[in-house]
């Protein structure tokens, strides 16, 4: 007796399902296989093959390439640390500008050095002689253009100390016994620094200058100096005697 298949259950639904599930398993070995192989490639290769991939998927732009060629506007040279005056017969000149320009230094309208920015803009000239009172200095920038920027600073050099007068008291002077305080008065350049035992006292527009000194019994040593803005000095030394 033939047996009746069973109403509204297709006959092929276990050997579709059957393939189905041999072409997923065939997919995923496949998967895991390219896996497999690319992991291998890596552990080979490292960062070369990441490199070469990554590369693949970038093109280089007209705008990235010349980005590279883009170069700055040519700066004004900067001067740092340049003291107006000064009592060293020679100096260092350095300062900024663009990077790797070419820079030249001129002193009193002579072109006595050359040398080239670095890759920050930082240049040096070391060693450069001054001549007595006002040098000019000029330092000039220049690039690949011929374009050219710069920057010009005075320094005086002055290796005289400047002048300095005590005018009271005089050296040895004796006071009566109860003086409790010398009065020291004299004169300097008027723009220069004056001290009276490390202690600075203000001058007046003529350089001229009053201290009051606290004294006691017997002899009191004085220091009186003065500095110009070269920094140059000038001292005079002298005493005192309250009577005891």
């Amino acid at each position: 007796m033939k047996r009746s298949a069973r109403v509204g259950v297709p006959q092929y639904s276990y050997r579709h399902t059957n393939i189905q599930e041999k072409q997923i398993y065939r997919r995923l070995t496949i998967i895991g296989g390219l896996t497999l192989v690319l992991l291998l490639i890596i552990w080979l290769w490292g960062l070369t093959f990441i490199r070469i991939i990554g590369g693949l998927g970038t093109k280089p732009t007209q705008d990235d390439s010349s980005q590279n060629n883009i170069s700055l506007p040519l700066q004004k040279p900067t001067l740092s640390d340049l003291p107006e005056f000064t009592n060293q017969d020679k100096i260092t000149i350095s300062g900024t500008a663009n990077a790797e320009a070419n820079i030249a230094l001129t002193v009193n309208g002579i072109q006595v050095s050359k040398t080239v920015a670095d890759a920050s803009g930082f240049f040096s000239f070391a060693d450069i002689s001054l001549k007595d009172g006002l040098n000019i200095i000029k330092v000039t920038a220049s690039n690949k253009a011929g374009e050219s920027q710069e920057e010009k600073a005075l320094v005086t050099l002055d290796k005289q100390p400047p002048n300095l007068v005590v005018s009271t008291p005089s050296d040895g002077q004796t006071f009566p016994k109860d003086t409790k305080v010398v009065t020291i008065k004299g004169t300097s350049e008027s723009d220069a620094t004056v001290f009276v035992n490390s202690m600075q006292t203000i001058l007046d527009q003529n350089g001229g200058f009053t201290y009051s000194l606290d004294v006691s019994a017997g002899e009191t040593k004085i220091e009186v100096k003065a500095t110009d803005k070269a920094g140059n000095n000038k001292v005079i030394n002298l005493k005192v005697v309250v009577e005891s």
